[in-house]
């Protein structure tokens, strides 16, 4: 078979094409540390990166959540915390309303100064709000103010609602965001708030005598047991769930270092095996320049 020039330099410079193209590859891979610069270099590796990376921007969002989430329920827990102390000291004080050395005037004054400022201190923490201007405790309604006393009646009433905002922290697990006055302060269906109003109001009437202040103390007792239940009961929860979220947190650490070790065995570079194909195609390349200088030197008839 005959070989025209035109089909001997066709077929010489497309050897050469190809040698500089891997030569060039060699390069900007060991330029760019990735062994794939395209999709079609390796299909495969490249599904496998996608998922991977989409992996990986989903654990990113769960930790954006928890971190957001923490931030927020640690407030909670502050106030929590706040509020079982006032509780407490309420507490102290309404046991200390029949000891006869509180009977006088100014023995049940000083007492329900203090209560006041424990219901106000109460009120204060029930209507918080978060750094958003958002109120804490309202449920969803956080433009509501959650504990607010009628004007007419007189009567404190919470209102918020009692719905929770879910915040998904890994693929099948939610949180809840937030809590509300309602499971905290208006336990089965008494509240601290005109419990303690209303015992303020008999201290300071001097109608009401010290006899009489035992259906109010009563009354006050079982609200603030039942209150303090009520707190124990959420801040343990939220307790339960900060916890949650820190062994969540520490299983997305894991997965993103194992899936940083699988992104690196698919898309870095072997630089030993990619010099070793470097000086291959340029030995390729050297040899073809070499053969090609050659032959152009010589007639198709002084080689047939």
């Amino acid at each position: 078979m005959r070989l025209s020039t035109s089909q001997l330099n066709s077929v010489m410079l497309t050897s050469m094409q190809t040698s500089t193209t891997g030569v060039n590859k060699s390069f900007m891979q060991m330029s760019s540390g990735e062994r794939m610069l395209k999709p079609s270099d390796d299909p495969l590796g490249s599904v496998q990166l996608m998922m991977l990376d989409r992996e990986q921007a989903n654990i990113n969002q769960f930790q954006k959540n928890i971190s957001n989430l923490e931030a927020q329920l640690g407030q909670a827990e502050s106030h929590l915390d706040a509020s079982n102390n006032a509780v407490l000291r309420a507490q102290e004080l309404v046991t200390s309303v029949l000891n006869g050395s509180n009977s006088t005037t100014a023995g049940r004054e000083a007492i329900a100064t203090e209560l006041d400022a424990i219901l106000e201190q109460l009120t204060d923490i029930a209507n918080s709000k978060n750094p958003n201007g958002d109120y804490i405790f309202a449920g969803t309604l956080t433009d509501t103010q959650p504990v607010a006393k009628d004007p007419a009646t007189g009567e404190y009433a919470f209102m918020g609602n009692h719905d929770q905002r879910m915040v998904q922290v890994a693929e099948s697990m939610t949180i809840p965001a937030n809590q509300t006055a309602g499971e905290i302060f208006f336990a089965g269906g008494s509240d601290i708030f005109n419990t303690l109003d209303q015992l303020v109001t008999d201290l300071r009437d001097p109608s009401v005598v010290q006899d009489e202040l035992k259906t109010s103390v009563t009354s006050a007792q079982s609200t603030i047991d039942d209150t303090m239940g009520s707190i124990n009961q959420v801040w343990t929860e939220v307790g339960g769930q900060r916890n949650a979220m820190t062994m969540v947190d520490g299983s997305h650490q894991d997965n993103k270092l194992l899936n940083d070790k699988l992104i690196g065995e698919v898309k870095d570079l072997d630089y030993s095996e990619a010099i070793l194909e470097m000086n291959t195609q340029m030995a390729a390349l050297q040899a073809t320049q070499m053969t090609y200088s050659k032959i152009q030197n010589l007639s198709l008839f002084k080689l047939m």
